[in-house]
């Protein structure tokens, strides 16, 4: 029997070719749909970065203007070198190094980048100085230039005591909020508490921040607001769902897009009364060791740098979810320190000559005072390797082969100044 094969049938090789143009067109189809929805989430990280980062500087403008009376408390002792003791004076240069401390522990306890920051209490702030007397004859003595009766006395601030759970209540209404809204229970040193505390503390500033007489928190979108460690802390996500990454002093970061100026000072340093600007190098202080560090010696080239103008960080780990940078300090031994406390009593500064100018043995209390510094020098000056800081600062490169390449997508409030959306 004769039989012919119907007109209307494919061929298997017919089949084939069909099948592999549907693959192509599926895989442009593919990548078309993945382009648009990888661009898509970053809009949206860029959009929610840019929100953040004008709440922050926001919130840095006000602290240029805050008001901060510099007080001595009434502590009279009497008779002194055939004077009358009536109280104490603050020189001017003295005040605004004393202004400075407190506006960077302001800094530190209402734009948290960690939880010590919520904890830990204010600062206790000292200052230099000098006796107003009247003498016999019922004159006000100078007593300026008389060093070895300068005093380092407290100044008026907020409660040093006023640690979280612990007691105190006079502290600022912002670090009062953010204490208000942590979980009760919360195992501060515990891995979940420790992990995204910069997302963690984002979301603390937002939700107690307003823009436009609107709740800051408003303009996130819901789906970018999660607790993506099961602490019970809310984090702020960028558009792939990771918690973004936040440091208030991104002392160590490296800046591609050369947004960074170091040559820049302080801003909110006006009369450069930060110690570096009066540190006498190799002193013959028993922490002269340190003083290198302290009168401004760059980190990592010996390059000499005072105390430049630093701004928030914000950033996302991009597309590939991964960082790149340290949120934590690192020590020469490798350690990551996710607990840091800028108020930790190994971190406070020498009470020196330097620092402080002569003064009576005995008046002059403990060897070390507390200092919220910024640029970690005490630190690095704890963790040098021949004369070289050895660890990592927030915002340094991860020490792993990979964080150069981890970074290349990273999407941050730096970037997003010098090209905007």
């Amino acid at each position: 029997m004769n039989h012919q094969r119907s007109e209307k049938a494919f061929t298997l090789v017919e089949i084939l070719v069909v099948i592999v143009i549907l693959g192509i067109m599926g895989a442009m189809v593919t990548t078309a749909v993945s382009g648009v929805t990888t661009t898509a989430k970053q809009s949206r990280t860029k959009t929610i970065i840019s929100i953040v980062d004008s709440v922050l500087a926001e919130h840095y403008a006000n602290l240029k203007y805050r008001q901060l009376p510099v007080e001595i408390p009434d502590m009279f002792s009497g008779m002194n070198n055939g004077a009358n003791e009536v109280g104490f004076e603050v020189l001017a240069s003295e005040a605004a190094r004393v202004r400075l401390m407190m506006i960077r522990d302001l800094q530190r306890m209402e734009l948290p980048d960690r939880l010590s920051d919520i904890t830990t209490a204010p600062s206790q702030i000292y200052a230099a100085t000098n006796q107003v007397v009247i003498d016999n004859q019922g004159d006000v003595v100078n007593t300026r230039d008389q060093k070895n009766q300068r005093r380092i006395m407290s100044v008026s601030w907020y409660s040093p005591n006023a640690t979280y759970l612990i007691g105190g209540d006079n502290i600022p209404s912002r670090l009062a909020a953010y204490r208000n809204r942590m979980p009760v229970g919360l195992t501060l040193n515990s891995p979940e508490a420790l992990a995204n505390q910069g997302a963690e503390c984002l979301y603390l500033i937002m939700a107690t921040s307003f823009v436009g007489g609107s709740p800051a928190l408003e303009a996130i979108p819901p789906a970018n607001i999660g607790d993506t460690d099961n602490d019970g802390l809310l984090e702020i996500l960028d558009g792939w769902g990771n918690p973004l990454g936040f440091i208030r002093w991104p002392v160590g970061y490296f800046d591609p897009e050369l947004s960074i100026d170091k040559t820049i000072p302080d801003e909110f340093d006006l009369f450069r009364s930060d110690y570096a600007y009066t540190t006498v190098p190799n002193s013959s202080s028993s922490s002269a060791g340190a003083y290198d560090v302290f009168t401004g010696r760059n980190f990592f080239n010996n390059e000499t740098i005072k105390p430049w103008s630093m701004r928030p960080l914000v950033f996302s780990a991009g597309p590939d979810g991964e960082y790149g940078v340290t949120t934590d300090p690192i020590t020469s031994a490798g350690v990551p320190m996710a607990n840091y406390n800028y108020q930790a009593t190994n971190w406070w500064w020498p009470t020196s000559v330097a620092f402080y100018g002569e003064e009576l043995p005995g008046r002059g209390g403990t060897a070390t005072r507390p200092f919220p510094d910024p640029y970690m020098r005490v630190f690095v000056s704890s963790n040098l390797n021949n004369g070289q800081f050895a660890g990592r600062l927030p915002g340094q490169l991860r020490p792993t082969t990979t964080s150069a390449d981890e970074v290349t997508d990273n999407i941050s409030n730096y970037q997003l100044q010098v090209s905007p959306r």
